[in-house]
């Protein structure tokens, strides 16, 4: 039918929806209005329509004080983060995280939860890893999937997964361009989110700031309408990152509906522009398609909208004793013990003679719980692990160790170090608390390497050499390297545990509960084996995903190279004991642009708890595809499961591998491609600890896969596994889709950087200025002011001018943004004229 057809339709009023019905009755001026949020948080206010808030807060709910500063917020349970949590491999977990969430919205009159975050991660450096949740895709689906469902299970609050797509640093993160290749993308980068659309369907999907081979990911057409629309049949609302529109009529083609924050029309002349234009292809029908979805959105949450906040929390109280206790019980699920030498943990209970000495400020006043940035809560309640302690020995030392603030690569703080060593010479065992202070890890910014800080090293160092019972607790948001992880008797890893992690790592350590967590991303020895490292974070114009498959735990496995950790790692106080693998193949036709969801093998064994205390393990399942006519890694990581089980307890596991877990994306399909041939079943403790193999035989149908996919990625030894020269890239990149580059005719345009335009132009400085300060005068005195000054000055210094128009609720034009632009340029007349405009437009708005 064509669009006349459906307007004709829509004006006989045949089978109207509530928002049909909406639309028609709308103005042009307000179809404009509802694909733009109205404020900050808000979506659209229109006479007889509810307004829909949206919220930070994939592990807590941040509802901002003042809604147009990014600073104090109301109070909220903080929970782990995706780092954190998706070292539980615990689904239902993530589900219940979901739900709690989803209370926390009512109680603040939130009808939209911005999260999860769920971008890979490609390097450990990547500054906003602690949102996210694994380097593979197939952990980040399914524990993203259960976070959706959990948010959305009662109806009345909408999940926002994010930020789709081929988002992996911060890093330039509003102009730069990801350059990557099909059969990547699809494997690595795009198909957890295809997997939480199928699984979840969620509400709302938030696209990225950056470019995805040559093209913004707001106006996107191939990502947004021929991937998530037309392959997946995604349905729901589509919405831009704060600030993140280009051009905001390509977005409405390319069907990203919603525009956020809102713009106060700023983009409605351009809109209006590009319907009427002979030589621009919107359509009234792209507008209502987008403008419908918003509608429908608004509809299906207004039942749970209140006509005021003090409403909302009255009839929906948040129980925050309840919240912190579930804090605390999916902390301890999320802890990994990486290393316990002598079994030197669970500690004795009650051994008062055990003298503990405590060494970081980490423990005790600024406990390091979550990561800086939009994520960000006002936490409830924390409790340190100095606090827990006190519950379990009164016989404790105490010394500070280091500033929280600390992140010098080489200076060293004597008198800490002496105040530590002294603390450590007189303990029985000591707990040393240390990781990454919050100014190394933040949105806006990457990390520029993997070490701890210069006094952290030096601590560790300092205090083997005085005790041989030393145990570190670390907190951080991504891999570290640890070159002394071999003279500590023990390790747990707790990336950020949310409030109640003090007390999740001593419980633990006193054995009342079993660690159970497992890594989520594999700890490299150093960041200089990683692949992409060379490539990461690219300039400010490219960054290339040379690596290709190549990585995490695929990379490592696959070229046999050493690391500190593999990916899945985890121990425990007790054992267990994998037996009798079965395996049975239930169909083998060919999925080529097929059901990539159809049940292909089943498999059980079983699992035997062997120890003498209660605990959890999580079951890994891999898959290797053994006779491959392209590359593919030596494994993929394809199922897992968490168990629980008591000592000497035994339970048969079951799972159903389906198309996708043997399939690869074939560039010369298109599409998803089963070869023939035999696969292995590995199930393991870790990518590096398989405890059963089987194998099985698919007859598909496909011999072997296309001649472009074979020039693309030809099977590859060992020895030659690294990033690719300058011509193989090219070459491989032809293949799939060669992008553009951006040409600009002038010096300075409107994505130019803030801080480039600061270094060569007066008005570039001023403007970086104003803008700090404007970003920055809500930030309250404390302890944390100097940590959130920089994480604001480097999110300001990295924004595009064209943010600038976005940010400044109406005050602050194209047409003058456009004028200041010509004058940085050196364009005298062009910037009269461009004053000119925007003088008129004050008077006369264009909208």
């Amino acid at each position: 039918m064509s669009s006349a057809d459906d307007l004709e339709k829509l004006e006989e009023g045949a089978g109207q929806t509530v928002s049909e019905r909406t639309w028609i009755s709308l103005n042009e001026k307000q179809q404009f209005s509802v694909v733009s949020g109205a404020s900050l948080w808000t979506l659209c206010k229109l006479p007889g329509l509810p307004t829909i808030a949206v919220s930070d807060g994939p592990h807590g709910v941040r509802k901002p004080i003042n809604p147009l500063a990014l600073g104090e917020s109301h109070p909220a349970t903080c929970f782990p983060t995706a780092s954190a949590l998706a070292c539980s491999w615990n689904q239902e977990a993530a589900k219940e995280l979901g739900e709690a969430l989803a209370l926390e919205c009512l109680h603040y009159n939130i009808q939209i939860l911005l999260g999860p975050g769920m971008n890979l991660k490609r390097h450990p450096a990547g500054g906003r890893s602690f949102e996210y949740w694994s380097e593979d895709p197939c952990l980040t689906g399914k524990m993203a999937a259960a976070y959706v469902e959990g948010v959305e299970a009662s109806g009345k609050v909408g999940a926002c997964i994010k930020h789709f797509a081929i988002n992996n640093q911060e890093s330039h993160r509003f102009v730069v361009d990801a350059v990557v290749d099909e059969r990547t993308m699809r494997e690595l980068y795009l198909r957890h989110f295809e997997y939480v659309i199928k699984k979840a369907n969620p509400s709302t999907v938030m696209c990225a700031y950056n470019k995805v081979n040559g093209v913004y990911c707001s106006e996107n057409s191939y990502l947004n309408r021929t991937i998530l629309r037309d392959e997946w049949l995604y349905g729901g609302v589509l919405m831009t990152d704060w600030g993140a529109t280009n051009d905001r009529a390509r977005g409405i083609k390319a069907t990203v509906d919603l525009e956020m924050p809102g713009s106060y029309g700023v983009h409605n002349r351009d809109l209006k522009r590009a319907l009427s234009s002979p030589d621009d292809d919107l359509t009234e029908h792209d507008l209502r398609e987008c403008g419908m979805r918003v509608l429908d959105l608004i509809q299906r949450y207004a039942p749970s909208t209140y006509e005021s906040d003090a409403m909302a929390a009255l009839d929906n109280p948040i129980d925050f004793r309840k919240h912190f206790d579930m804090a605390l019980r999916l902390a301890k699920e999320s802890v990994v013990l990486l290393r316990n030498e002598n079994n030197m943990l669970p500690l004795p209970k009650g051994d008062e003679s055990l003298k503990i000495g405590v060494i970081g400020d980490f423990a005790n006043e600024h406990p390091r719980y979550q990561g800086m940035g939009s994520s960000a809560v006002q936490s409830e309640k924390v409790v340190t692990v100095l606090d827990a302690l006190k519950k379990f020995t009164k016989n404790i030392d105490f010394a500070k160790g280091y500033e929280a603030d600390d992140d010098h690569p080489e200076d060293v703080h004597e008198e800490f170090l002496s105040d530590a060593i002294e603390v450590a010479e007189n303990a029985s065992v000591v707990l040393l608390c240390i990781g990454l202070p919050e100014i190394m890890e933040s949105e806006g910014f990457d990390r520029t390497h993997l070490q701890l800080p210069a006094q952290h090293n030096a601590l560790v160092e300092a205090c083997c050499k005085v005790n041989s019972n030393v145990v570190v607790l670390l907190s951080n948001g991504g891999a570290l390297e640890l070159p002394w992880y071999n003279k500590v008797q023990a390790i747990m890893e707790g990336y950020l545990l949310g409030e109640a992690g003090g007390k999740a790592f001593v419980d633990l350590i006193f054995g009342e509960d079993c660690p159970s967590g497992k890594l989520a991303e594999t700890f490299p020895v150093s960041a200089s084996d990683i692949p992409c490292d060379t490539f990461f974070p690219g300039t400010k114009f490219t960054v290339e995903y040379r690596e290709g498959l190549n990585v995490g735990y695929r990379y490592f496995d696959t070229a046999q190279k050493p690391v500190l950790y593999p990916f899945g790692h985890g121990l425990s106080y007790t054992t267990f004991e994998y037996s009798d693998l079965r395996l049975q193949v239930l169909n083998d036709s060919s999925v080529v642009n097929g059901d990539d969801r159809h049940p292909m093998v089943e498999l059980s064994f079983l699992l035997t708890n062997t120890g003498l205390m209660a605990g959890k393990e999580v079951a890994q399942c891999y898959v290797s595809d053994i006779e491959s006519t392209v590359y593919r890694p030596v494994h993929e990581l394809r199922d897992f499961v968490k168990i629980s089980l008591n000592p000497g307890e035994r339970k048969e596991i079951k799972m159903i591998l389906t198309a996708d877990a043997f399939s690869f994306y074939d560039i010369g399909v298109p599409g998803w491609v089963i070869e023939n041939g035999v696969f292995e079943i590995q199930i393991g403790a870790s990518s590096r600890d398989i405890r059963l193999r089987g194998q099985v035989v698919l007859a598909s149908g496909v011999l072997q896969a296309s001649i472009q996919a074979q020039q693309a990625y030809p099977p590859e030894s060992v020895a030659t596994i690294s990033p690719l020269d300058d011509l193989t890239f090219a070459k491989r990149l032809l293949l799939s889709c060669l992008p553009a580059p951006e040409i600009f005719e002038s010096y300075f345009h409107r994505n130019s950087l803030l801080k480039e335009t600061a270094l060569k132009s007066m008005i570039g400085w001023i403007l970086l200025e104003i803008v700090y300060r404007e970003a920055s005068k809500d930030i309250t005195q404390g302890s944390s002011r100097n940590r959130q000054l920089l994480m604001v000055r480097k999110n300001v210094e990295n924004l595009p001018l064209r943010v600038l128009v976005a940010f400044s609720r109406g005050n602050f034009t194209f047409d003058l943004l456009d004028a200041l632009i010509a004058i940085m340029n050196g364009h005298v007349l062009s910037a009269f004229w461009g004053f000119g405009n925007a003088f008129v437009g004050m008077f006369f708005p264009r909208r």
